[in-house]
């Protein structure tokens, strides 16, 4: 008689259908400014008159595609792909936000996924954090609008996925302690030389 004990551990959950819409999301609403407020070449020009000259119709575009996104990342891929969910309430005294993270050893989490989800919410910050430098230097002042909230829902959505990740905290207090003992041995070695 086998040991219900010695079970083999579950195979891990894929959510390839969540990290697919973890990078569509993201991918389409830089995709369409790109096409609309850049226009880096001819073709994206052409392709963006073809779409539409309005930049309202534009605008609307890209942050219902930057909201989708945001609504995806923080509801959805956050949950699925790396056990965190985090939220903002409100009430008469304030706001306050709260974090939820799956417990220890109940939910078993994809290394790829979780890699993944990373990668791609940290590159999404940067993304619209570029297009903005670049719409201020083309001077499109109308196009700095977009890239400026999809960095702040993009951060937003870092910042609360960071703040809930106790693997994420304990990575940037170990990161800082070594920084900070290597700062101290290169002050006390320069002072002894």
């Amino acid at each position: 008689m086998a040991d219900a004990s010695a079970a083999p551990a579950p195979p891990f959950e894929r959510h390839l259908i969540a990290l697919f819409f973890h990078l569509v999301f993201k991918a389409h609403a830089v995709v369409w400014y790109i096409m609309c407020a850049q226009a880096l070449a001819v073709v994206w020009y052409i392709m963006c008159t073809w779409v539409s000259d309005s930049f309202v119709t534009n605008f609307v575009v890209c942050i219902v595609l930057i909201a989708m996104d945001f609504w995806t990342v923080k509801n959805v891929t956050g949950r699925l792909l790396v056990g965190l969910r985090w939220w903002n309430e409100a009430n008469d005294s304030g706001s306050a936000w709260r974090f939820e993270s799956a417990p220890e050893g109940s939910r078993h989490i994809n290394a790829y996924e979780k890699r993944m989800f990373w990668i791609l919410l940290g590159a999404n910050c940067v993304v619209w954090a570029v297009f903005g430098f670049f719409s201020l230097i083309r001077l499109k002042f109308e196009y700095l609008i977009i890239p400026i909230i999809g960095f702040i829902m993009g951060s937003s959505n870092f910042v609360g996925y960071f703040k809930c990740s106790r693997e994420a905290g304990d990575q940037v207090k170990s990161m800082a302690g070594s920084m900070m003992t290597k700062t101290m041995t290169s002050m006390f070695t320069r002072s002894k030389v």
